[in-house]
């Protein structure tokens, strides 16, 4: 076989393997013990989530990051990660072996 052919054969292998795992729907909670769900099922499990959220705030819904009091607590702590991070790019450039002497 050629390499050519080796790529298509384990293409094909691979994408056999992989498709029941990608192509498989959850319908674990939509569907009613009758198997027919409706837009009223729909309608009355949102009311519910809804329900439930409210009674319980402090589940939240995952929204702020690293729950620093919302947003602007996880926008400060993204921030001083990301920015900690480029800082060290920036300072590990200077040190390089490619750096350039009389340069900056």
């Amino acid at each position: 076989m050629t390499e050519k052919q080796i790529a298509i054969v384990t293409g094909v292998m691979f994408s056999l393997l992989i498709l029941p795992s990608v192509s498989s729907v959850a319908f674990a909670q939509y569907v009613a013990v009758d198997g027919q769900t409706g837009l009223d099922d729909y309608l009355k499990l949102a009311q519910d989530r809804v329900v439930i959220s409210n009674e319980n705030p402090k589940a939240g819904s995952g929204t702020p990051m690293f729950a620093a009091d919302g947003v602007l607590g996880a926008l400060i702590l993204s921030t001083g990660i990301f920015g900690g991070i480029a800082s060290t790019f920036f300072i590990r450039s200077r040190q390089g072996k490619y750096a350039v002497i009389g340069r900056g």
